[in-house]
């Protein structure tokens, strides 16, 4: 398995608990050219997923997972945000860092944008050597300024603790991004 072209060319790590027929026509027809990872427990067929495993130094730690931890664990291997639903971000808030709060939900064109961001947000982390985490998200967040507001959940920064023998496969945290049909 070749980590570092399969993680170039993701877009996001799916994660849906039921299949939902719309959201996944929306994830066909805008991730045409990029690949979209599937965590083992979706089914999902289609030109653009790809399933994703774990290099074999990881399957251990990775097996003894729930649904999201697996999910959180490849996004930070991957760095590719989580796509999901808004009503799916309640999965999330025990491993939440931060929430992404917006003035409304997102809608298509402002989801895959602040998934792009997120993307960008995940990665400079990576390369950083910063190591205060939290502190690093308080100011990250400023990357979401075009939605910034109070009142509706849009997305969270979240995270699970790695082994450090995984380290140089996973490091930093996971963004988790809801969007709207």
């Amino acid at each position: 398995m070749d980590l570092v072209a399969q993680a170039k060319n993701m877009r996001a790590i799916l994660y849906l608990k039921d299949e939902d027929e719309n959201f996944i026509k929306f994830v066909t027809k805008y991730n045409r050219r990029r690949s979209i990872g599937l965590p083992e427990f979706i089914a999902t067929k289609g030109k653009c997923f790809i399933k994703l495993g774990v290099p074999k130094k990881a399957e251990k730690f990775y097996e003894k997972l729930d649904e999201k931890e697996k999910t959180i664990f490849l996004s930070m291997m991957f760095i590719a945000p989580i796509l999901t639903t808004p009503s799916y971000l309640k999965d999330f808030e025990e491993y939440e860092i931060a929430p992404i709060m917006a003035k409304e939900s997102l809608d298509i064109k402002e989801g895959l944008r602040h998934l792009r961001i997120a993307e960008y947000s995940m990665l400079d982390y990576r390369l950083s050597n910063e190591n205060e985490m939290e502190k690093y998200v308080v100011n990250d967040l400023k990357r979401f300024w075009r939605i910034k507001g109070d009142k509706t959940k849009v997305g969270s920064y979240v995270a699970i603790n790695v082994p450090k023998n995984l380290k140089e496969f996973v490091r930093g945290y996971a963004i988790a991004i809801g969007i709207k049909l």
